[in-house]
């Protein structure tokens, strides 16, 4: 289990936010991680304080070092809010498409065939029926690795396609050509089994849901609109009363955790570092005055590596890198290069 899955977890079973530490402690008793790192605090003070930044983080700072899950109530308020709008959306959606004049609906399904992977060149309408459907003939791409011919009939019907027309369609087709039947309602039991019938050329079929919900992923008809939700800044409010960062208990972290003895020499640079509490992060150190180099980029410091390398707002970049020996190959912390 990851250190995230971890914390929500034990947070879930607490109720109520606890210091990373204390999630760390019970995560490691419990057997929900296993990490193979030195300080897996640290690790997940850092991952816990990262994830915060994100929009969809599952996770809000409440004090020094402490982390809670957001609050469930105002999530689920706007989320259901969401979708009432969503839902109300789609049916508006669904009840447009009966609404508008043929050549419309022609011109939208033919966008849409488009936005699916068929070649805007190809597409041809060959029909506009009496019964409100369309037949089109177009050549489908198929993820850029093969162009299948494709014969589609559209049905914008309120009652549900029967077997009749899978059966029609399926004898208009030409050697190699895919069938595929869009409608705006649904189809009769025997219709989706016979689009599958076994020996027989297969039939897609698209109902009015799956029609709507493709209009919606690719944007005809609709659109989508970004809002802000405001909430508190936790941090803010708690440096504002007198407490540190939450950053700054991972930093005590790193420093009070991590103890080393004094290399007896000064290796060659460059020198491999790699970040004390994620050992996969790794840089270069280029010199003993603290220049860096840290995914492509070159550092002034180690301070702003470390800054970069953790997404903190602050680190102590010769207590957060670590450089290996190149003869014992053993780490260690690069602050000891300057005692």
């Amino acid at each position: 289990m990851d250190f995230l899955t971890a914390a929500q977890t034990i947070l879930e079973d607490e109720g109520q936010p606890l210091h990373f530490k204390e999630i760390t402690k019970r995560a490691l008793m419990t057997g929900l991680i296993a990490p193979s790192g030195m300080t897996p605090e640290a690790t997940m003070g850092s991952r816990l304080y990262v994830d915060t930044k994100k929009d969809d983080s599952r996770f809000e700072r409440v004090g020094r070092g402490q982390f809670g899950l957001k609050r469930r109530a105002q999530q689920h308020d706007i989320a259901r809010r969401v979708e009432e709008i969503n839902d109300s959306t789609r049916h508006a959606l669904r009840k447009r498409l009966h609404e508008i004049p043929a050549d419309r609906f022609e011109a939208l399904i033919g966008e849409l065939l488009i936005a699916v992977g068929f070649s805007e060149s190809s597409v041809q309408v060959t029909n506009f029926s009496n019964d409100g459907g369309i037949d089109v003939r177009g050549v489908l791409n198929a993820g850029d690795v093969t162009a299948v011919n494709a014969a589609v009939q559209v049905k914008r019907w309120k009652r549900n396609v029967q077997t009749n027309v899978v059966r029609e369609l399926r004898g208009s087709l030409t050697t190699h050509e895919q069938g595929i039947i869009i409608t705006t309602s649904d189809y009769s039991t025997g219709a989706k089994a016979e689009a599958n019938a076994v020996g027989k050329a297969p039939i897609s079929l698209v109902n009015g849901t799956e029609l709507i919900e493709l209009l919606v992923k690719h944007s005809i008809g609709i659109n989508k609109e970004p809002h802000t939700v405001v909430t508190l800044d936790e941090e803010w409010w708690s440096e504002a009363n007198g407490n540190s960062p939450a950053v700054l208990g991972l930093e005590a972290v790193v420093e009070e955790e991590v103890q080393v003895t004094n290399p007896v020499r000064i290796p060659s640079f460059p020198l491999l570092v790699r970040a004390i509490n994620a050992p996969d992060v790794l840089g270069l150190m280029l010199n003993l005055q603290g220049q860096m180099e840290f995914n492509n980029t070159r550092y002034d410091s180690p301070s702003a590596a470390g800054k970069d390398a953790s997404g903190w707002k602050s680190c102590n970049g010769w207590r957060y890198w670590q450089y290996q020996d190149p003869e014992s190959k053993e780490w260690w912390l690069i602050n000891e290069l300057r005692a």
